[in-house]
C-alpha cells in the first residue's frame, strides 16, 4: 500500500513540470497495483489520494494562483480515469467549480457543471447536486441567460426540498425572482420573493415584525453566512418594490434588510429616511 500511494504521489504531482515527465513512466504501474486491490483498500488509497490533491489544490489558490491551481486540477482530471479507472469525483468538480467562481468564468463554469451532473448525476448526493445545480445557476444569470438560471434554479430547488435545507430553498426561491425580475415578469417575481422570504423565516424561527423592530440576532457562524444572503434578498425586494410603486413595502423591506446587518441597506435607510 505505501508503495501504491507513493506511485500516486508522484503521478499527481503538483509540479507541472515533473507531472507530464513522470506520467507516462508511472500510469501503467500504478494502474496494474490499483487494479490488484480488492474494493475496500482500492477506496481507502483512491480517497486518500484525492486529498492529497484537493490539498494541493487549496494550498495554491491560499496562495492566491487560482490560474495555477486550475491548470493542476485540469491535469489531474484528465489523467485521473487513464490512472484509476473511474471518473473524477463530484468533490473533484466542485473544487474546480470554486476556482471558476472566483476567476468570473461563467460560461466555462457552466461546462464545468454539466459535466459534473452528466457523469455523476445517479451517484450524486441530494446535497452536492443542489449545490451544482444553485451554482449552475448563478452562472447562467451573470451570462444573462435568465430563463435556463431559473430551470437550473428549480432543479436546485427541488434537491434542496429533498434535504429539507430551508434557508437554501428560500435563496434558490429569491434567485428565481431576481431572474424573474429581469425578464419583466413582475407577478412572478413579487410572489416568489415572498415564498423565499417565508422560507427564510421559517429556518430562522422568526417574523417579519421581529426584523422590523431589529429585535432578531444569531449568534452561530453558519446561520450569520445565512443571514447575509438574506439581508441581500430583502434589499433586493425593497428595489423591487419601489419600482412597482409600493413605497410603504420598499421602506418596510429595507429597513429589515438594514436589520439583518447588510450595510448597503443602512446607508439607504438613512439617505432616504433621515434616521
Amino acid at each position: 500500500m505505501k508503495k501504491i500511494i507513493a506511485l500516486f504521489l508522484m503521478y499527481f504531482s503538483i509540479s507541472v513540470s515533473n507531472a507530464q515527465i513522470t506520467s507516462e513512466n508511472v500510469a501503467y504501474e500504478v494502474k496494474q497495483m490499483t487494479d490488484s486491490l480488492t474494493t475496500e483498500p482500492k477506496e481507502l488509497l483512491l480517497t486518500l489520494a484525492e486529498q492529497v490533491v484537493l490539498d494541493a489544490v487549496d494550498s495554491v489558490m491560499n496562495e492566491g494562483m487560482y490560474m495555477q491551481a486550475l491548470e493542476i486540477l485540469d491535469s489531474v482530471q484528465v489523467n485521473w480515469k487513464k490512472v484509476t479507472g473511474i471518473e473524477p469525483s463530484p468533490q473533484m468538480y466542485l473544487r474546480k467549480v470554486k476556482i471558476l467562481m472566483s476567476l468570473e468564468e461563467w460560461q466555462e463554469l457552466v461546462l464545468t457543471t454539466e459535466e459534473c451532473l452528466r457523469i455523476h448525476i445517479e451517484d450524486i448526493s441530494d446535497k452536492i447536486a443542489a449545490i451544482t445545480y444553485g451554482t449552475q445557476g448563478y452562472a447562467y444569470r451573470n451570462l444573462e441567460d435568465y430563463k435556463s438560471a431559473i430551470r437550473s434554479y428549480e432543479y436546485a430547488l427541488a434537491r434542496y426540498n429533498k434535504v429539507g435545507d430551508l434557508g437554501s430553498q428560500g435563496d434558490m426561491m429569491c434567485c428565481m425572482a431576481n431572474c424573474y425580475d429581469h425578464l419583466g415578469k413582475t407577478s412572478m417575481a413579487s410572489s416568489f420573493y415572498e415564498k423565499g422570504v417565508a422560507k427564510f423565516l421559517s429556518y430562522f424561527g422568526t417574523t417579519r415584525s421581529s426584523l422590523l423592530r431589529g429585535e432578531f440576532n444569531v449568534t452561530d457562524s453558519y446561520m450569520r453566512m445565512v443571514l447575509e444572503l438574506f439581508s441581500t434578498h430583502l434589499f433586493a425586494m425593497a428595489v423591487h418594490e419601489q419600482d412597482k410603486g409600493d413605497k410603504i413595502a420598499s421602506k418596510d423591506y429595507l429597513k429589515m434588510s438594514a436589520n439583518c446587518g447588510n450595510g448597503q441597506a443602512k446607508s439607504e435607510y438613512k439617505r432616504i429616511y433621515g434616521y
